[in-house]
């Protein structure tokens, strides 16, 4: 199974610094750059692409709050909510204003680093079941925050 911690030599957890996650991609993309086996037999080139690849993807997936949430609940055998009903006041709410032309871009930025901060404490406190709301909620945030940059 890909396991971008792995990939990276990274401790499996949610909260990371973001220095040590970026030092650590570029440590392991010097080791496996295309560019570094230019005169390496074929094989070696191709496991070379796979292997940067392969980094590339990890670091995407760690840099992103969401993807690195998902991935450590899924690791542990639990999914990801499909709907939140607490939640749906607010989000019908948001939908409104936003149809009527609101910006609510800063009020999204500031919710977006609540969940954020939310899902760091949540997975630090073991509490799954909050990590999994936050996680939702994070991820609808996201989406209107996408939503209200094309208006």
């Amino acid at each position: 199974m890909f396991d971008p911690f792995k990939i990276l030599n990274l401790e499996k957890c949610y909260a990371l610094d973001q220095q040590t996650l970026e030092k650590q991609y570029f440590e392991e993309q010097k080791k496996c750059h295309p560019d570094q086996f230019s005169s390496a037999t074929d094989q070696e080139k191709t496991d070379a692409v796979k292997k940067s690849t392969a980094v590339n993807q990890a670091y995407l997936m760690l840099k992103n709050p969401c993807l690195r949430a998902e991935y450590l609940l899924k690791d542990m055998g639990l999914e990801t909510l499909s709907h939140e009903p607490s939640f749906l006041g607010t989000v019908m709410e948001w939908n409104e204003r936003l149809e009527r032309g609101e910006d609510l871009k800063p009020e999204l930025l500031d919710q977006e680093k609540i969940l954020c901060g939310e899902l760091e404490k949540s997975f630090d406190a073991k509490n799954y079941e909050k990590v999994r709301v936050a996680l939702y909620q994070l991820i609808y945030v996201q989406k209107l925050l996408k939503q209200s940059e094309g208006l």
